[in-house]
Parts: structure tokens; sequence; C-alpha cells
């Protein structure tokens, strides 16, 4: 947070864990941890990075697959349920794994 905008607000507890394998990044597991809400004041001090982000906006859940690729809006909503069941999720690209063995 502090590299990408400027902040360094306190994490709570971890709410996803996404399998995200790829053939041309290699494999990656993310964590997502819920980072609270953000007082009005840490609001204002956010400076994203110029070279990799624009602009920040917060929008409602409803308006997420709107605004990113589908694998992150999935990620981005299962924490989001994960937050309000209070129970942290397994996730693979975004979304849970079936129940059939490979």
């Amino acid at each position: 947070m502090r590299e990408e905008l400027g902040i360094t607000p306190t994490f709570g507890r971890l709410l996803a864990v996404d399998w995200a394998p790829s053939t041309t990044e290699g494999d990656k597991v993310l964590y997502l941890f819920d980072g609270g809400e953000l007082a009005p004041e840490t609001v204002e001090d956010i400076r994203p990075q110029a070279e990799e982000l624009k602009s920040v906006t917060f929008v409602a859940p409803s308006e997420i697959a709107d605004r990113t690729i589908p694998r992150l809006a999935r990620r981005i909503l299962a924490a989001i349920e994960a937050r309000a069941a209070s129970a942290p999720v397994y996730l693979e690209h975004g979304q849970a794994p079936s129940d059939v063995a490979a």
C-alpha cells in the first residue's frame, strides 16, 4: 500500500487465498487481507504511484465487474463475501474450486 498509494493502513485478518496458475507468468498464490475502512484523512493522503496508477476511485461492489478483468472481479467479490461471513475462503482464479477431483 505504501509503494502504490503512499499510505500505510493497518491490515486485519486474512479474507482469501487465491491460487492463480499462469503458463506465461508462473503460478502465484495471492493473499487478500481486510484493509478495513479508511478514515477521511487517510483517503486525503492517498498519492497513486504515477508510473502504475492513473487514479483511485471507490466503487460499490455492484460496479466491480464493470471496472476490472473477470478473475480480479471474482477475487474481490469473494473477499467481500468472506469479510461479511467472517470466514476466509480458498479460491482458484477468484472462484471456489469445484468438488470434482482433477
